[in-house]
């Protein structure tokens, strides 16, 4: 590969995270020579989505080289089951006899760690799960760009808060709220009224409703507005994902976000990708091989330096195996950046805790198969607001009969210390009889792990590298579009950011024109570039 490399290109990303392939998709898609490396064999780096032995890979290779800078730590895995089953599979002698009408149920499997490797390929675990809001700045983008061809997408189906001590439905559409039993006729008509005002809020607008709540929380605005405490429970930690000490008009944006995004495409806002998130970057990476974008893995980089030449033109020019590879433009991750392109002093920023539970069944029981956002409140006055994502084997996310379950909240200790308290409310953590009646999911595997919090944006030592931040702890992929677009229109002013791309039979060759070629790839062969 590296005979065939060219030497020189106007763009080269490093890193296939969300933002950095985002931005590598833009600048190819207007004619830009773009080359793509990550020092990994795989696409994602923090973003990536992993089968069960890609998994316990990754775990291997944080665990064995702790003095490279990481920036996953504090890993803690356990399984809750055997490593093998010791009991003889039983037939059930009785089958032959069984007739259509028999109301036997299939007895539920009892899961061992060799299930788990024998079904690795159907486990998609995702480093940073996200949901999309229907109407939020990520779905736009795939549609206008036309990337939404590339991925699939499920509606999540509930929205569930922890309230008086158990798991509770949000009502999340209008027919929600006014067929729930667990609020009132007066406390609708009240929740109505609030929630249009929030809809109806406009930053721009200096005399609105809010005006006078910039120095308050949210939870005083509710309170005033005269909601009942467990109305603002549902408003405040369930719809906004807040706490206590939620600033108001914070509040207020993040209810509006979750109100405008209804009704789109399901019961909630919320889309979750089909696989795992960790397929959105690679979406990206697709477009921008369609374009004529180059894609190397396994391709660390040793050595970035700013050159001038003799025109008094400036060039990043980059070692990497033993090659220099020369830019105009060099959009590095964080992670991947040298350290003497960043600047001396990191952003003061909260780590993040993060957990992976794997258990064999859902939190609640649903009559179809339910893909769940939860949202804890703080369970003291320390702590963060916990968010919950379940997935189940529809989503492409596990074998049949598991759920993959995942916490996510800013690091107070450690992840262990800041989730378990969570975790042992809504699962069984005991081990024991999979098969034994219990009134909570079995966990059968979690691991807890923090993530430094890299998702502030940071300059550069130069002008012509442009660093992207890693993931926040938010729940959408809002920040990574816009910092995307940020990074794009500094290397590229005044283009048009991700236009429409054809559809392959509105793809024209270079021998069916006389003007020149539309497009000189076709969508096919390129796309091979980036598996």
């Amino acid at each position: 590969m590296d005979d065939d490399l060219p030497t020189d290109f106007e763009v080269i990303v490093v890193g296939t995270g969300m933002v950095e392939s985002i931005v590598a998709a833009a600048c190819s898609r207007i004619g830009k020579n773009v080359l793509h490396l990550d020092s990994s064999d795989h696409y994602g780096g923090l973003w990536a989505s992993y089968n069960f032995d890609g998994l316990q890979k990754f775990i291997k290779e944080v665990d064995a080289d702790p003095k490279r800078q990481w920036p996953v730590y504090n890993l803690s895995e356990k399984w809750y089951i055997e490593k093998e089953s010791s009991a003889p599979e039983q037939k059930d002698e009785g089958d032959e006899n069984k007739t259509d009408d028999s109301k036997a149920e299939t007895p539920k499997k009892v899961w061992t760690q060799a299930n788990f490797t024998a079904e690795y390929r159907k486990f998609n675990i995702d480093m940073t799960p996200k949901l999309l809001f229907s109407r939020g700045p990520l779905v736009e983008l795939l549609i206008s760009s036309n990337i939404a061809r590339y991925a699939e997408f499920r509606c999540v189906t509930r929205v569930l808060t922890w309230l008086n001590d158990r798991l509770v439905p949000v009502p999340c559409s209008r027919a929600d709220v006014f067929a729930t039993e667990a609020v009132s006729i007066v406390e609708k008509r009240m929740l109505m009224k609030m929630l249009t005002s929030i809809v109806g809020y406009n930053e721009e607008e200096m005399n609105n409703e809010f005006k006078d709540w910039n120095d308050k929380t949210f939870k005083e605005y509710l309170t005033h507005k005269g909601l009942t405490p467990n109305l603002i429970h549902y408003v405040l930690y369930a719809i906004a994902g807040g706490t206590d000490k939620m600033p108001c008009l914070e509040g207020v944006r993040e209810c509006k976000k979750f109100l405008m995004s209804l009704g789109r495409y399901g019961n909630t806002p919320f889309l979750w990708p089909m696989y795992g998130s960790g397929e959105l970057p690679q979406c990206f990476c697709r477009l921008c091989a369609v374009f004529g974008g180059v894609y190397c893995l396994n391709r660390p980089i040793d050595k970035v330096e700013i050159k001038t030449l003799d025109e008094g033109k400036r060039v990043v020019a980059i070692q990497s195996k033993s090659k220099t590879l020369n830019c105009n433009n060099l959009v590095v991750g964080i992670d991947e950046c040298p350290k003497e392109m960043l600047p001396s002093e990191p952003a003061e920023t909260s780590d993040i805790s993060k957990a992976v539970f794997i258990t064999n069944n859902t939190i609640m029981p649903s009559e179809k198969e339910p893909l769940t956002l939860l949202r804890f409140p703080p369970l003291s006055d320390e702590g963060h607001a916990v968010t919950v994502l379940e997935v189940g084997p529809a989503t492409g996310s596990c074998p049949k009969g598991l759920y993959v379950v995942y916490f996510i909240t800013k690091m107070v200790k450690d992840a262990e210390s800041d989730l378990q308290q969570y975790a042992t409310k809504i699962f069984d953590m005991s081990g024991g009889d999979q098969t034994a009646e219990s009134d909570k999911p079995k966990c059968l595997y979690s691991l807890y792990y923090n993530v430094k919090d890299t998702s502030v944006p940071v300059a550069s030592a130069a002008p012509e590298v442009h660093v992207c931040a890693g993931p926040d702890v938010g729940l959408d992929f809002d920040r990574a579009v816009e910092q995307a677009e940020q990074v794009f229109k500094k290397i590229c002013p005044g283009e048009e950011f991700l236009p429409r791309a054809p559809d392959p039979e509105e793809i024209v060759f270079e021998d069916d024109v006389t003007h020149g070629p539309e497009f000189a790839r076709h969508e096919d062969d390129a796309e091979g570039d980036a598996q």
